[in-house]
């Protein structure tokens, strides 16, 4: 496991990019963290390939704002081409009533460096609550 400074900034920057676009409306730009290829798994539906990504979960985003929070992800960069990542997230909506908080989970995340950028190359997102899928790497030990 390789521990380039760039290379970890990169990803973080990434990671981050996935709630400020999402929740900004800018799906063009949200689609461009994803490689071509990339598989999303959320709430039991998978979504193969960048366009169907940018359909699906872009067609989930609800009309009134919301907000993604992530905290710190945990990075391991298995080679100078791929990493993987775990990140805590919540999302909150706008209600009639105000803020509520519309879930918890962690990303479960492979990474690749595709045309020179990190992107996502498979990103899951286990609810809280949900077990951890058989193909998913849980977080690593300390």
């Amino acid at each position: 496991m390789s521990s380039d400074p760039a290379a970890l900034e990169s990803i973080r920057r990434l990671i981050a990019l996935y709630g400020q676009l999402l929740d900004s409306g800018r799906l063009d730009d949200w689609g461009q963290l994803f490689t071509f290829d990339a598989v999303f798994r959320v709430w039991g539906e998978t979504y193969a390939g960048r366009e169907k990504i940018l359909a699906g979960i872009g067609g989930m985003q609800p009309a009134a704002p919301g907000k993604h929070v992530i905290l710190t992800p945990v990075i391991d960069l298995d080679d100078a081409e791929h990493a993987r990542a775990w990140t805590d997230l919540t999302a909150f909506a706008t209600t009639p009533d105000g803020i509520s908080i519309a879930t918890i989970g962690r990303y479960h995340d492979r990474i690749a460096l595709d045309q020179g950028r990190w992107r996502f190359a498979q990103r899951v997102i286990v609810m809280a609550g949900e077990p951890l899928p058989s193909d998913v790497d849980p977080t690593p030990p300390a």
